[in-house]
This record gives C-alpha cells, sequence and structure tokens, in this order.
C-alpha cells in the first residue's frame, strides 16, 4: 500500500467516526457538548400532565399520609364533609395535600364519585365498583395547602355507597407549622379511628376502646400515638383520665359545660400487643362523650386490612320460624378467625310468606349474669327482599343471634358485615 492510499483510508476512517460522534453514538465524558440518546425515554406525563403528578398515584411519593375511618352508608345522590371532624382539620392545617384516595365500594357496583375541593370538581367522576377498592383523586397543585388555598374537601355521590375510609396524601414538602399537632416523620403513616357516641355516664364509668374499636386482632404490633374525647358535663365539673393496663396513664382532665375536647398523648413507642394489653377512658361526673378517635402510627407502611376480611357472604337455605334467637354462626359456616370481630350490620336476603314478620338482632353474653342486649327490630313484608339489621353494642360475631316473631322466612343468603 503506498502513501497516497494510506492517507485516504486514514481520511475515510475519520470521517466514518465523525459522522457517528454526530448522531450520539460516540460521544465521551470529555465531550459534553456532542448530543447523546437518553438511556430511557422521557416519561410523558411530564410534558402534558399539568398535576405534576408522575409515578403511581396510590401512594404519597415520600409516604406520609393521614387516614381517617368513615365507615359509613349513602344514598342516592350525597355529599359529605371530609373535613367534619374538627381533629381531622387540625391535623391537615397547612399541610399540602397531593391527592386524595378513598377506599369504597358500591351495592350496584356503577355509583360515581366526584372530590369536590373549594366547591368545584377538577375532574370527571370514577365509577365505583362493588368490590371494596381504592380509588384516587388529584388535588389541583396551585391550591393544595389547607387552611389557605385550599378550603373544602367534599365526596359527592350518586349511588348506594358505602366509604370505608378516606387517606390523605401528602407532598413531601409538607412540614410543620407551628403550634398544633405533631405532623407524621418520614416513614410513617398515621391513621386515625373514629367512633361517634352518645354515651351517657353518671357519677363514674368507663368506655373500653379495646372492644370499641376492636384494636386487639387487626392492629398487633401499631403504634398508638394518642386518645382524644369529645365530651361535655351536665352540671359543669367533671373529669375524665386515660387508663393503660389497668394504670392511670395521664393527669385527669377537666369537662365543662360545653363540648370540651381532651387529648391524651402515649409515651413514644407503645405498641399495641406488647406495651399495650388495655386501654380505657375514666369519667367522673354526668358526663356525656360525644366522640372518641385514637391516633395510631403505622411505622414502614402497614397495609389496609383485605377487603374480603370486611364482609363475609355466603348462600344458605335455612327455614327459619318464631324464635328468640339462633345464632349467626349456627346458619353459616363462619371460619373461627372471625368469632372476635365485632359486627356494624347482617344482609339477609330472603323470602317472606307472612305478613309482618318482624326480625332483629340480639347481643348473647353467656357470663354470670347471662345478659341480653336487642336491636330495633325490622318488620318485613311479603315476597323476596333484602334486611338490612344493624348490629348493638359493639357485639362480636360469637355473640350474635337472629330472633324473628309473627311468621316464617326462608334464608337465600346472609353477609356480616364487620366494624
Amino acid at each position: 500500500m503506498n502513501f497516497k492510499s494510506l492517507l485516504l483510508n486514514t481520511l475515510l476512517l475519520l470521517s466514518v467516526s465523525a459522522q457517528a460522534d454526530s448522531i450520539g453514538w460516540g460521544s465521551q465524558p470529555s465531550q459534553p457538548s456532542r448530543p447523546t440518546l437518553p438511556s430511557q425515554p422521557r416519561d410523558s406525563r411530564d410534558q402534558h400532565d399539568p398535576w405534576g403528578n408522575s409515578g403511581n398515584t396510590n401512594q404519597s411519593s415520600s409516604g406520609r399520609i393521614i387516614e381517617e375511618n368513615i365507615q359509613k352508608y349513602f344514598e342516592g345522590q350525597s355529599r359529605f364533609d371530609l373535613l367534619g371532624d374538627q381533629y381531622i382539620r387540625s391535623q391537615l392545617q397547612g399541610l399540602k395535600i397531593k391527592d386524595i384516595t378513598i377506599v369504597a365500594s358500591t351495592e350496584q357496583g356503577q355509583g360515581q364519585a366526584f372530590m369536590v375541593l373549594n366547591g368545584q370538581s377538577i375532574e370527571n367522576s370514577k365509577i365505583i365498583a362493588r368490590q371494596m377498592s381504592s380509588y384516587t383523586f388529584r388535588v389541583d397543585p396551585f391550591a393544595n395547602t389547607f387552611g389557605s388555598s385550599l378550603r373544602s374537601i367534599e365526596l359527592s355521590m350518586q349511588g348506594r355507597f358505602y366509604v370505608e375510609k378516606v387517606i390523605f396524601n401528602l407532598l413531601e414538602t409538607s412540614g410543620s407549622n407551628g403550634p398544633g399537632p405533631t405532623r407524621p416523620s418520614e416513614g410513617e403513616k398515621v391513621e386515625i379511628i373514629r367512633q361517634q357516641l352518645n354515651e351517657r355516664i353518671q357519677q363514674e364509668g368507663g368506655l373500653e376502646l379495646f372492644r370499641m374499636f376492636n384494636l386487639g386482632l387487626e392492629r398487633q404490633g401499631q403504634a398508638i400515638k394518642r386518645v382524644t374525647i369529645l365530651a361535655r358535663s351536665a352540671r359543669g365539673f367533671g373529669e375524665a383520665s386515660l387508663m393503660v393496663n389497668n394504670q392511670q396513664a395521664s393527669s385527669s382532665q377537666s369537662i365543662s359545660y360545653n363540648s370540651t375536647r381532651l387529648t391524651f398523648d402515649l409515651p413514644q413507642g407503645m405498641r399495641i400487643g406488647s406495651e399495650v394489653q388495655g386501654l380505657r377512658l375514666y369519667f367522673k361526673g354526668d358526663i356525656t362523650v360525644e366522640e372518641v378517635s385514637i391516633e395510631i402510627v403505622k411505622r414502614g407502611g402497614g397495609q389496609f386490612p383485605p377487603s374480603s376480611e370486611r364482609r363475609f357472604e355466603q348462600a344458605v337455605n335455612q327455614r327459619l320460624y318464631d324464635t328468640s334467637g339462633v345464632e349467626l354462626r349456627s346458619l353459616m359456616q363462619i371460619p373461627s378467625r372471625f368469632d372476635e370481630r365485632l359486627v356494624d350490620s347482617v344482609e339477609l336476603v330472603l323470602r317472606n310468606s307472612d305478613m309482618g314478620v318482624r326480625l332483629k338482632l340480639c347481643q348473647v353474653i353467656r357470663d354470670q349474669y347471662q345478659s341480653v342486649n336487642c336491636g330495633v327490630a325490622v318488620t318485613i313484608s311479603s315476597g323476596p327482599q333484602v334486611v338490612r339489621l344493624n348490629s348493638v353494642n359493639f357485639a362480636k360475631l360469637r355473640e350474635i343471634s337472629l330472633a324473628s316473631r309473627m311468621g316464617m322466612i326462608d334464608i337465600d343468603r346472609i353477609a356480616i358485615n364487620f366494624k
């Protein structure tokens, strides 16, 4: 090969190398000015999503959430104020909300739900299925700070709804805003469970919170942060204290004529099942308890209970005559793990051949006193129908019996809804 040929080959190789560099295949770290192909395609949501949400919208990017148990039924066209509880409002005050998730189901599987923020809905409705599932609604990033740019949050529903809980997913930039409830730290999920009551206590008495909130089964290992009550005193003076494991955990607090909100903080790290085996509110005076809330910290995540565990449904073929009470467990084949669960209501799919049959649920406690507490009786008409009976007195499944009067019914299916 002569010198001229060698020179031509060298020039040709340099030309190919330069061409390769110009389309981004041969750039080196020392040559940042040359374009390169990105290692992954750019997410189109970064360009077209005005809300700035990317990734999985069912979880907060920072892992920080505030949960509120609802556990209510809604009929027809309903609107529910998600900030109606003052304690939830105080927890969210000053925080930026990324999105809001509801855990819900509808009777026919075709219910529609809107999230109404500051009186307006920012996206189309969601169809809510019959199976319990979670649905996430976005929040306008330019109006997401509760208490300033975000003033009201309502859930609008069309259909027969059951709403289990609401989850407020917080932005990572949310932080403490001066005095007020402690904000959840990184890696913590805070759930607020609440019972609205009208419980009258005269002279002295208490409320067993383990039983009321079913803390002994699903909450093992979770930490109780604080207990909050709303109560009033008929005579203008009363006292409330919190008992942990039958020991007074804090000093007594006073209750006045008007509705008074009292908060009892527990030492950090007191977990259900290990440090906390019992939790009781103790009152002195003529007291009416309107509400009890418990703030629970689930470190490192925590999952929702499986939806199937909230409802147990089974086809049966049972004929029931006049009876003062038959155990619900004897009418169905129910796994023993449900025995200690608190029953919210029972739905019966039945056929009635007699007019005026009356049904009710009763709680039978087989102790030394053999006490029986019954709910309101429901009078049913003839023909096929679905009847819903409410439970009574925080009754456990093993304590529930079904009583009937004035005729005969054929039960095709029974569904038990748990608290």
